[in-house]
C-alpha cells in the first residue's frame, strides 16, 4: 500500500508539474520603415490675363477662355481688342514622380473695380486630381492650366477688375 501511496504521489507530483510550465505569455515583433518622399511645390508661371474687353452697349456681354488656348473670345455684344497680351493661369506641380496630388481649383473666384464686381467661372485641365511624370526615386510634375469665363454687364464701369484666384495641390 506504501508503494501504491508513493506511486500516487510521484503521479499526482508530475501532473502539477506539466501545467506550471503552462503558457502565461507570448511575444512577436514587427520591423518599422518609411520612404520618404519629396515635397510637392506649385509654381505660378503666368497669370490669369483676358486682355482688353468692350463692354457692351446694352445688355450683358460674354468673355471666355479656354484651359487649352491664350485666346480670348467674347459676344453677346462684348468685343476682345486683339493684339493684347492674353493668357491661361500656368501652374508647375512639383513633387515625388509617380505620386498622385488632389488639385483644389475654386469653381469661381471673384475680380473687381471699386464696387463692381465679375464672378469668373473657371476650367482646368487637370480634374480633381493626377499623377506627377516619371517614377517614385526621381523628379515629378505636372501642368496645370486654368481658364475662365465671365458675363459683363453694360452698367459695369469701365476700367482694370482684379482679384485672386486660389489653387492648391497635397500628395494624395
Amino acid at each position: 500500500m506504501k508503494k501504491l501511496l508513493v506511486i500516487a504521489a510521484l503521479a499526482s507530483g508530475f501532473l502539477g508539474a506539466t501545467s506550471a510550465y503552462a503558457q502565461s505569455s507570448a511575444s512577436t515583433s514587427a520591423s518599422g520603415s518609411v520612404t520618404l518622399i519629396r515635397p510637392i511645390t506649385i509654381t505660378k508661371t503666368a497669370d490669369l490675363e483676358f486682355g482688353r474687353v468692350v463692354k457692351p452697349s446694352t445688355g450683358s456681354g460674354t468673355v471666355s477662355m479656354t484651359n487649352a488656348s491664350d485666346a480670348v473670345t467674347a459676344g453677346s455684344g462684348a468685343v476682345a481688342i486683339s493684339g493684347i497680351t492674353t493668357s491661361r493661369a500656368k501652374f508647375t506641380i512639383d513633387g515625388e514622380g509617380g505620386q498622385g496630388v488632389s488639385v483644389t481649383v475654386p469653381g469661381t473666384f471673384s475680380i473687381t473695380n471699386g464696387t463692381d464686381t465679375i464672378t469668373v467661372t473657371t476650367t482646368q485641365n487637370l480634374g480633381a486630381s493626377t499623377t506627377l511624370s516619371n517614377a517614385l526615386g526621381a523628379a515629378g510634375s505636372a501642368s496645370l492650366n486654368v481658364g475662365g469665363n465671365f458675363n459683363v454687364p453694360s452698367a459695369n464701369s469701365t476700367g482694370l477688375y482684379t482679384g485672386t484666384l486660389n489653387v492648391s495641390v497635397a500628395y494624395n
